[in-house]
């Protein structure tokens, strides 16, 4: 068995000596924070922080990415025009294709996909 004894300075440890005074089951408490320390040291605690950043950077970015999808591809037919066909033949897109795809451009176009 191993007693530590620790000295406590008033006015400068005053915040330790008011939460050890507030555990209820003070050996453990002190146990319990003594290996935190150990395991935020020995990088387990840096790297479980480091995983937390990464997690909530990758869910921010993951949230934009319908709205950069939808304005990349509002930029990229901006300026673009369809060449109207000299003749049709079997197998082309009927009118209301067109019309339909025509809508979804202007849609685009406007705003109201995003």
């Amino acid at each position: 068995m191993v007693v530590l004894h620790v000295r406590l300075r008033p006015g400068r440890d005053d915040d330790i000596a008011a939460w050890y005074e507030a555990q209820e089951d003070k050996s453990e408490a002190v146990r319990n924070a003594i290996r935190a320390a150990m395991e935020a040291e020995s990088g387990d605690g840096r790297m479980a922080a480091i995983t937390e950043a990464v997690s909530e950077a990758l869910a921010d970015e993951l949230a934009r990415l319908p709205g950069m999808v939808a304005q990349t591809v509002k930029d990229a037919l901006a300026n673009y025009q369809f060449a109207p066909r000299a003749e049709t033949s079997e197998g082309d897109e009927p009118a209301t294709a067109a019309a339909n795809l025509d809508g979804l451009l202007e849609r685009l176009g406007n705003g109201a996909l995003d």
